[in-house]
């Protein structure tokens, strides 16, 4: 499959930043991470106007693999210019032990993230903590991306929706997205 901007989308902890990563080095394709965008130092989010402003800037050049799980206008910017859409819709029971290994693996390692930001164990107890947030919003998620990607609202735009995580690698391998040899998950 030749396509040169995909949107890659799902909840908290199914695998995006991991499938783009793996889809940008096969592909050569620029990857785009929204939340380098989103994010400033000390986990502040930047102004609505300078996100949008990024996102717009980066998502015009001519071929690029975005992820990310924002709604509103960054999803209308990204969709409107995307030939493909992989959704990563994984089920809470997968994606929750994903999340809780991540982010402990990141609190105790101190790996930064972006604008510098790291996951401390001080951030994991707290009450906006990941660990809280991403298993309080994975269904109204999967309901958000479940409506906006019906085939009805995404006309010219193929949407290939990835369920279940054995089948993800294959499928992509398919559509020449990943290499066509190799084991297991990206």
């Amino acid at each position: 499959m030749s396509v040169s901007r995909i949107a890659l989308v799902g909840p908290v902890a199914a695998g995006k930043s991991t499938l783009s990563a793996a889809i940008s080095a096969h592909t050569g394709l620029l990857r785009i991470d929204l939340d380098e965008l989103f994010w400033g130092p000390n986990w502040t989010p930047l102004d609505t106007p300078v996100f949008h402003k990024a996102a717009r800037d980066r998502l015009a050049a001519p071929a690029w693999i975005a992820d990310g799980n924002y709604g509103g206008e960054i999803a209308e910017m990204l969709l409107d210019r995307a030939e493909l859409v992989l959704w990563l819709d994984l089920p809470l029971h997968v994606c929750l032990p994903r999340l809780l290994s991540r982010s402990l693996r990141r609190a105790s390692t101190g790996e930064e993230l972006f604008a510098g930001n790291r996951e401390t164990y001080r951030h994991l107890l707290a009450a906006d903590s990941i660990l809280r947030w991403g298993p309080m919003h994975h269904h109204r998620h999967q309901r958000r991306w479940s409506a906006r990607l019906h085939p009805d609202h995404t006309p010219g735009i193929k949407v290939v929706r990835l369920d279940r995580p054995a089948t993800i690698t294959p499928q992509l391998r398919r559509l020449g997205l990943l290499p066509a040899t190799g084991r297991g998950r990206p």
